[in-house]
């Protein structure tokens, strides 16, 4: 009993001298010193010799906390890509305090809204980051009078900037894009010595044109389905390639969204949820391509709704490993690593 008690002062004395700690100005700022350091901190997430994906935006329109709109930054040897940059996606890179000196391109699938909002913040994370020209940018049909009115919206906002910080460390002849469209039905966008990034036409309709992508570095690939209903061209794509990241829509999910929107009369939301079932893949449908593909890996991504807990999960992925078994179901931070020369394949969660 003497024990117990002279354990619970001992432990009630440390949290008070903890607490008295806490109220200290000198033990206050260091605390917050060591958070900053952590926060301004550049790690690298990313194999040298490899080609790997960071999820940095994981859903589709609906809301669902702590993820982003779509958003895949690809790392292929020395080469950096950013595939579609949906609202927050931009937070989630500047978080992981993403080196951009090696920077591709932007590249877009197509030009809704849950796939391009986050570009002037990219645009800006760049050019602070030391970009000392304007930011590369691929995309449809389109981009160049999409990015125009991101030039012009944002103007004034670079010159403040520009003017407050000064033009060395912001020069304003750095501030903007050069954007280069493609729209043939098949067209490689992007090509070095190890890294080739083919585009190629899928059915969005009514957005017209939308791409899909297929990324190759040494022996390693991946395919990025853009969104799409189900095709045989990303079948096509598909064949060989090590990991294929394709939308999905979980229709036991939205059948059930709908039918509760129709008992509560909100009819715009039916209709909204109604609709978006004819323009995208069912996770049945991805789960038949990855199989017809033959890929190493399937990853769900661009989810339609984003499952936000267990249960929704399984209702989510019903029917899917009757077909295909081999997948994984992306969230913010997914980082997905192919080491070249190996057939490894390693999944892992940037914090």
């Amino acid at each position: 009993m003497k024990i117990l008690k002279y354990t619970s002062l001992v432990i009630f004395t440390l949290l008070f001298v903890g607490y008295l700690l806490l109220q200290n100005h000198t033990v206050q700022n260091r605390l917050f010193e060591n958070t900053v350091k952590e926060l301004f901190k550049a790690d690298e997430i990313f194999m040298s010799d490899a080609l790997s994906v960071a999820v940095c935006g994981s859903r589709a329109p609906l809301p669902s906390p702590n993820r982003a709109e779509t958003c895949l930054l690809v790392q292929a040897g020395s080469s950096k890509f950013i595939f579609d940059l949906g609202e927050g996606s931009a937070a989630n890179l500047q978080n992981w305090q993403v080196d951009y000196s090696d920077l591709e391109a932007v590249i877009l699938s197509h030009l809704h809204s849950d796939h391009i909002s986050d570009v002037p913040e990219v645009q800006f994370q760049t050019w602070l980051g030391g970009r000392k020209e304007p930011l590369t940018v691929l995309g449809p049909i389109g981009t160049k009078s999409t990015i125009q009115g991101f030039t012009s919206a944002y103007e004034l906002d670079a010159y403040y900037r520009s003017e407050h910080h000064g033009p060395e460390l912001l020069p304003i002849e750095a501030y903007g894009y050069v954007v280069t469209e493609f729209d043939g039905d098949s067209e490689v966008i992007f090509q070095n010595e190890d890294t080739k990034v083919t585009a190629f036409k899928v059915d969005h309709f009514p957005v017209d044109p939308s791409y899909g992508f297929k990324v190759e570095f040494k022996d390693r690939s991946i395919v990025i389905s853009g969104d799409t209903i189900a095709l045989d061209v990303v079948v096509e794509y598909s064949k060989g390639v090590d990991v294929l990241f394709h939308d999905a829509l979980a229709k036991p999910l939205i059948d059930r969204m709908i039918k509760v929107s129709d008992e509560l009369e909100n009819n715009v939301i039916s209709k909204v949820l109604f609709d978006i079932k004819n323009y995208h893949a069912d996770t049945i449908e991805v789960a038949e391509i990855a199989k017809k593909s033959e890929v190493d890996l399937l990853v769900f991504y661009h989810l339609i709704p984003a499952p936000r807990n267990q249960t929704s999960e399984q209702m989510f992925l019903r029917g899917v490993d009757e077909i295909f078994t081999n997948y994984h179901v992306s969230e913010d931070g997914t980082l997905v690593s192919l080491p070249a020369g190996s057939e490894e394949i390693l999944i892992d969660l940037i914090d």
